[in-house]
């Protein structure tokens, strides 16, 4: 059978001791640097701001800058790459070499997107570049077009995408314009909120976007050597096949080395929405913190392994009584995102995210609650002490006679 070695049950047996002293050491900064008002204000500019799968560092990238810059951020242990060795990915890196990086985080900078397949009647076929959910209804989307000459996208119309029978449409707000091949229809919300934390917008995946950014500072600060990836193609193509999906994800850990720890997020549906088809129950809620799942996909997509897991429900506990709130749901669906592709390197994968309603405009606009993005970008760097106890788990297993 596998047992760790003695040597490694010492090492892990101090650094479990230690792992409270470690959240303790890092909480001032955690407190510090990660508030309800700048989670704020980095989730709704990057909600606020459309990203169609494919252009998403070109319309996203500067405002994650623009937002890290205003705080002073950037520079140091702290870089920011809009077009990862020429993936059109994002990436912020804190100290070591890429190639190298021990521990990675992942939150998908697209968000679901159309692009156009054949007009007439005054409304315009559609083809998804996405999961699209919404069945029947009308959304507010607009129309971007790249200008070959300004070297940017830009909006060209205003509209509805609408849904019959789930067959998605694209109708102009002015009858006479006429969408062309290689536009993208984007639905959009505005993003607002109150003062209890829940909030309408474009949440799928601004908020994990947002957590990461926020948190990536006090990851530099503390010393830990972490690459942040934004892919811009998570939503990518509908498809049953993993692979179909996370390709961005895909291009940018192509050629690196493995992590000794991945740790990837996204916005997971609530119990309080639509659920899916095979899950008939769901208790993950709207402002009780961030979600941390075993498993995406009913098992199709990445499986937390048991000492991985075992390691970070520790945690939740030693953060919860700090007053860091993380659910860990009995009966939840979590979906698929960039562990289709980072599950190829590693099984060494923890699916954090956090809880909201109609991700894809599924029923409605998208709901999500602040604090739980909050609790979500402190839980994030306290994360990162776990990767020396994985580390020493995977480098001193070691096998003996039953």
């Amino acid at each position: 059978m596998l047992k760790i070695s003695e040597a490694a049950q010492h090492s892990l047996s101090s650094g479990l001791q230690d792992l409270g002293a470690g959240i303790d050491a890092l909480r001032p900064m955690v407190d510090r640097h990660i508030t309800r008002d700048r989670v704020e204000r980095y989730l709704k500019a990057i909600s606020d701001t459309p990203a169609p799968s494919t252009a998403a560092s070109a319309m996203r990238a500067p405002v994650l800058r623009a937002l890290l810059d205003e705080d002073g951020a950037l520079g140091g242990r702290l870089d920011l790459d809009a077009n990862y060795a020429n993936t059109g990915g994002t990436v912020l890196l804190t100290g070591a070499a890429a190639k190298a990086m021990p521990l990675w985080y992942f939150a998908h900078l697209d968000t679901i997107s159309y692009l156009v397949s054949r007009s007439g009647g005054g409304r315009h076929r559609l083809v998804p570049f996405c999961y699209h959910l919404t069945r029947d209804g009308r959304r507010d989307a607009l129309c971007y077009r790249y200008d070959l000459h300004g070297g940017g996208y830009r909006a060209v119309a205003g509209g509805f995408l609408e849904s019959d029978a789930g067959t998605p449409y694209f109708r102009p707000a002015e009858p006479s314009f006429v969408p062309e091949r290689g536009d993208r229809i984007v639905p959009v919300a505005a993003c607002t909120g109150t003062s209890d934390g829940h909030m309408t917008g474009h949440f799928d995946n601004a908020g994990g976007v947002a957590a990461l950014a926020v948190a990536a500072p006090v990851l530099a600060e503390a010393g830990f050597d972490a690459m942040l990836v934004f892919p811009d193609e998570e939503e990518g193509p509908p498809g049953s096949g993993n692979q179909i999906m996370g390709r961005g994800g895909s291009r940018i850990i192509n050629g690196l080395r493995a992590p000794d720890l991945a740790v990837i997020v996204d916005m997971q549906q609530s119990g309080e929405g639509s659920l899916s088809d095979d899950v008939q129950t769901n208790d993950v809620r709207l402002g009780h913190g961030a979600v941390l799942s075993e498993f995406s996909s009913l098992g199709r997509g990445a499986v937390t392994p048991p000492h991985l897991l075992g390691l970070s429900r520790l945690l939740v506990r030693l953060i919860g009584e700090r007053g860091v709130k993380v659910q860990e749901p009995l009966s939840s669906y979590t979906s698929r995102s960039d562990d289709v592709s980072v599950m190829l390197k590693t099984p060494n994968i923890l699916l954090l995210g956090f809880p909201g309603v109609d991700r894809h405009f599924d029923t409605g606009l998208p709901r999500a609650n602040l604090d739980d993005i909050v609790n979500l970008s402190k839980a994030i760097v306290y994360t990162a002490l776990l990767r020396p106890l994985v580390r020493s788990m995977s480098d001193r297993f070691g096998r003996s006679a039953p």
